[in-house]
């Protein structure tokens, strides 16, 4: 950890400190200080102030607007918290069945091991010259030994020798390994696999990125309510219109859509978000997460075929 610092760190605040410093310095609405104290125990004040971005003053980016009051931030904390909840209930669903899936391929077509061997894949390099495959086969390692008192672990480690056949190696990857043993795939197999979504292998490769990073944010306790994501989902042309330049989630709800063909998951995910979206929704700006005004009718409109 480097030591090198530019200017001092700000001392630690109290509570009451706190809440001193929203009322004088950014001139936020606080009614009750009794309310507020239990709001700031509860949620870290950094935390917290993350959901007042895009509510301050366009004279003054220290002060919150008129209308803003630390009730509205925690009631966008609370929403983006049950938003998230929402989306990674629906998200572990289709990491599940693309483990699955790209397990029995691998199996079936190379063998328990066959995920093993260099020459079952296309030998990429990463930007420092490594082998993208001897990363995975790397860092499934140290998953292993990460998780060496895991029933299934364990197993494999004392009958089989340390051996692990890909359907089991799958259920140790991590979702980034994932992602990257799809993507340096032979071209037909990621053909075989890219059918069984109803996709090309270029958009589902794009889809599960876009996957690994919500599920890692949502893993994490991290924002996702007005939060620029990095990955940027391909989407067919009738819902191009949709992307932003942010990339907020909207784009990654529309991805989940189509990967589970509008299931049962699917509405019961879309029944989930609806209830959280009404909850909120004196608080909740929809373009802060790329929703558009008729996201509801969009997202419970029938498949268009590809």
């Amino acid at each position: 950890m480097s030591t090198s610092i530019s200017q001092p760190l700000k001392p630690a605040l109290t509570y009451n400190q706190q809440i001193e410093r929203l009322k004088v310095i950014h001139k936020l609405t606080i009614s009750d200080d009794a309310l507020a104290l239990r709001i700031l125990a509860q949620v870290n004040y950094y935390r917290l102030s993350a959901y007042g971005i895009g509510l301050k003053k366009a004279s003054n980016p220290e002060e919150y607007r008129d209308d803003i009051t630390l009730e509205h931030i925690f009631r966008l904390y609370c929403f983006d918290s049950e938003f998230r909840n929402n989306i990674i209930h629906i998200v572990e669903q289709l990491e599940i069945m693309l483990r699955t899936r790209i397990s029995y391929y691998l199996g079936i077509t190379y063998g328990p091991e066959g995920y093993t061997d260099v020459r079952n894949f296309i030998d990429k390099q990463d930007r420092q010259g490594q082998s993208i495959h001897s990363k995975i086969m790397e860092s499934l390692k140290r998953e292993i030994q990460h998780n060496k008192n895991l029933p299934l672990v364990k197993h494999h480690l004392e009958t089989y020798g340390g051996h692990f056949p890909i359907w089991v190696a799958v259920e140790i990857m991590t979702f980034g390994n994932i992602a990257s043993l799809f993507d340096i795939m032979k071209t037909e197999d990621k053909k075989e696999i890219s059918i069984l979504f109803g996709t090309s292998p270029s958009h589902l490769k794009s889809w599960i990125l876009a996957l690994v990073e919500i599920r890692n944010i949502c893993a994490h306790y991290n924002r996702l309510y007005n939060m620029p994501l990095k990955q940027t989902p391909f989407l067919y042309r009738e819902n191009r219109k949709y992307r932003n330049e942010q990339n907020k989630v909207f784009p990654i709800v529309l991805v989940i859509k189509r990967m589970l063909c509008a299931n049962e998951q699917w509405e019961s995910f879309l029944k989930d978000i609806n209830k959280t979206m009404n909850k909120y929704r004196d608080v909740v700006v929809l373009s802060f997460i790329g929703f558009p005004s008729e996201w509801y009718e969009i997202l419970s409109a029938p498949l268009i075929n590809k």
